[in-house]
């Protein structure tokens, strides 16, 4: 009985070794068709045969014969973009043995494999889709749609029809996804139509003690939607069916409620015909009496190395509130919404935040204040508090010059300033200076070629006093502004194309430059050199033609990063 195995594999073996493989036929990437070689033991190898049609049903004729083993691909024009169907066989010196037929493949890219579902579970989406029919597929790729269009987040084998998106936000947005199948030359099919999750979200009246839900229903199934269902749980008991909805319904207002009680609800789509289930994020209410805000104060405004204004502030924490916005406006603007958001659990006393501004913080001085809405629709606006606005420039004696707007609230007193600057992204302590200056004359050393960009921000370090009547010490940095120094054009005036000097190259010093231009005229006007590379210089000669020793004009252009444009204009002499 020991043996039986052994002479099982063996029986095996030579079952396989009896039959003549083909070339594993992969993909057809841009009329060129790909194969992995086969391994074949029965005999010699004379060639890879390649048969081709128009119809998948044949007649098939031979298109190439491939004599050399180890060829891995083929090319086969078609300048009119015909489909084709390619198949392989191994033509092999061994008589009487079964010759295996290869995968029969087009030259079109791979068939979709549409989604059947996208449902919400917790905090993750789960996706499920119907396998690609064409044989070539080797993966499956998963789009998801972001606000700069569908980005691929994910890749699994084409064994696999699912995926969950632990990436996913379903708890505070509709997710929307792709499924395309790709082949292993990196072929995928079209993009279908893209499956939505369902996103339930709520209004919640306490003043009336009513739950409005609103859900977007789910999109793009082929049969449609067969009816909705809303699940409640109450106090964490287990889910039931409070009602069955029509398929059309979007809005449902839940008026059956108790103060102080959990309320959680989610969705549940099913389709027509097949019954596939999509269910929704689940959304949890806690009703409670309405606590105004009764205390809102902005402590301070400050921004980031990122230029993002970061916000501080204080209110009672018992305060039940439905939406917080950041309201900016210029020196001499009105207030707009930059960003909002609803607060969740209790709140802090001390509350932050970081803000991404209407207007960059560094192109002037921003106002800032918070508006406050309850959950009765009550209104509660902070006080006004501004940024400290830095701006500066280059000097022509390699000098930078910064200026700032001063630290000014009226329940504030500035003590002083401390000035940072940074170069290579390393940032250093310059000096502090006293609360009455606003500028500052920063030298720049030209011997270093990191300091052509130098960056700077300001801390105000004051003392406010709140509405308590409390002193409180803070520190406000400024916006990052960055100076780049004035370039420079060194061009020497005479060259020796025969000697150690042999081209005319003018060098940029300082700075950095997006574009440049160099013309070279004689002594008639004609131009006879222009080039747009820095790096290429004037040799003096065109082709075969050596130019005379004379005195020859040049006129060099270059654009900074910022803008400035620098000309220099000089003779230079050609020696021969």
């Amino acid at each position: 009985m020991k043996y039986i195995v052994p002479l099982l594999f063996l029986f095996l073996c030579l079952e396989l070794k009896a039959q003549v493989f083909p070339p594993d036929f992969q993909c057809v990437r841009n009329d060129t068709l790909f194969w992995e070689t086969p391994v074949n033991t029965c005999g010699a190898f004379i060639s890879y045969d390649i048969y081709f049609s128009e119809n998948i049903n044949g007649p098939y004729t031979l298109l190439a014969s491939i004599t050399d083993q180890s060829t891995d691909n083929f090319f086969h024009s078609n300048p009119v973009g015909t489909t084709f169907y390619y198949y392989f066989e191994t033509n092999a010196n061994c008589p009487g043995e079964p010759v295996i037929r290869s995968d029969t493949l087009n030259n079109e890219s791979p068939l979709a494999s549409p989604i059947n579902v996208v449902s919400v579970n917790g905090n993750n989406v789960e996706i499920e889709w119907t396998a690609s029919s064409s044989p070539e597929v080797t993966n499956y790729i998963i789009y998801r749609t972001s606000p700069v269009g569908a980005l691929p987040i994910d890749t699994v084998s084409a064994l696999v029809t699912n995926y969950t998106d632990i990436g996913a936000d379903p708890l505070n947005q509709s997710e929307s996804y792709f499924v395309l199948a790709m082949d292993a030359c990196g072929n995928t099919s079209v993009f279908d139509l893209p499956h939505f999750t369902i996103f339930l979200d709520n209004v919640v009246d306490i003043c009336e003690k009513s739950i409005r839900l609103d859900w977007n229903r789910y999109r793009n199934w082929v049969n449609g939607i067969a009816q909705q269902e809303l699940w409640l749980s109450v106090n964490d008991e287990p889910f039931s069916l409070l009602e069955t909805l029509s398929a059309s319904d979007s809005v449902y207002l839940f008026s059956n409620t108790n103060d102080g009680d959990k309320y959680c609800f989610y969705i549940r789509n099913i389709e027509q015909n097949t019954g596939i289930v999509a269910l929704s994020n689940i959304e949890c209410i806690d009703l409670d009496i309405v606590e105004p805000v009764r205390t809102l104060y902005l402590k301070n405004v400050s921004v980031n190395l990122a230029n993002q204004v970061e916000l501080t502030w204080v209110w009672n924490t018992d305060a039940e509130v439905a939406t917080v916005e950041f309201e900016e406006r210029t020196e001499s603007g009105t207030f707009n919404t930059a960003d909002a958001y609803t607060p969740f659990g209790s709140l802090d006393a001390e509350t932050e935040r970081t803000l991404d501004p209407l207007v960059d913080p560094s192109q002037e001085r921003k106002y800032f204040r918070i508006k406050t809405t309850d959950d009765c629709d009550s209104i509660r606006l902070s006080n006004e508090v501004s940024s400290i606005h830095l701006s500066g420039s280059a000097q022509e004696n390699q000098r930078n010059i910064i200026n700032w707007t001063a630290f000014n609230r009226p329940d504030g007193q500035i003590i002083n300033y401390d000035i940072y600057r940074i170069v290579d992204g390393l940032i250093s302590f310059v000096e502090t200076v006293n609360g009455n200056t606003t500028t500052y004359n920063d030298p720049v050393d030209i011997s270093i070629p990191a300091e052509f960009n130098v960056c700077y921000h300001v801390v105000a370090n004051a003392v406010i006093t709140d509405p308590n009547g409390i002193e409180i010490s803070i520190t406000s940095q400024s916006n990052t502004f960055c100076v780049e120094q004035l370039s420079d054009i060194l061009a020497p005036n005479a060259f020796v194309p025969e000697g150690i000097n042999k081209e005319f190259k003018p060098r940029i010093v300082f700075g950095e430059t997006v574009d440049y231009q160099m013309q070279i005229y004689d002594r008639w006007g004609k131009k006879i050199f222009e080039t747009d590379n820095q790096e290429e210089g004037w040799t003096g000669r065109d082709g075969f033609f050596y130019y005379p020793s004379a005195v020859y004009v040049y006129i060099i252009k270059i654009t900074q990063t910022n803008g400035r444009i620098v000309e220099k204009r000089g003779n230079v002499a050609l020696i021969r």
